[in-house]
């Protein structure tokens, strides 16, 4: 059953595509005076990144409009039981890669959970596209796919 629905999540969720994507894994430190991470914790603090990088991103579009980033948002723990986040992230097309990747690292570094670890890639073919996919929605690494997504930041998900 659990192998069954895992797959029709990600069924799901490859026909779910982020335009213009950039894979990115957040690192993020696992205690805060004296609050350890969980996942409440995690969404909340994702939460605040994406409200500020949408803000910077649109200026008061993104409020008035609602208009906001594609975000693919996946919680993981590491064999280590460290929390981090894997995702796939709209570049804005008037973003230069870098520049965005600046962008990035500047607002998750202020956020409370944020940890200066992050790895940042552009895919280069959309077989690099998929394989990140595959590898966010691995099973080896969560309890369960189903509360693994960050439902509430995974914007791709309400298109």
């Amino acid at each position: 059953m659990k192998c069954t629905l895992n797959n029709q999540i990600r069924t799901y969720l490859k026909s779910k595509k982020v335009v213009n994507p950039i894979n990115v894994t957040f690192t993020q430190k696992q205690y805060v005076n004296g609050q350890r991470i969980d996942d409440p914790s995690s969404e909340q603090n994702f939460r605040h990144f994406r409200n500020v990088l949408n803000r910077k991103v649109f200026g008061n579009g993104y409020k008035r409009f609602n208009r906001q980033l594609q975000m693919l948002v996946v919680r993981e723990v590491s064999s280590d039981i460290r929390h981090h986040l894997h995702c796939v992230i709209e570049q804005p097309q008037r973003y230069e890669f870098e520049e965005f990747v600046s962008l990035i690292h500047s607002v998750w570094s202020v956020t409370k959970f944020g940890y200066e670890q992050i790895h940042i890639e552009k895919p280069s073919s959309q077989q690099r596209e998929d394989g990140w996919l595959d590898y966010i929605m691995k099973d080896y690494t969560k309890v369960s796919l189903s509360t693994s997504i960050d439902y509430v930041n995974s914007t791709v998900l309400s298109n």
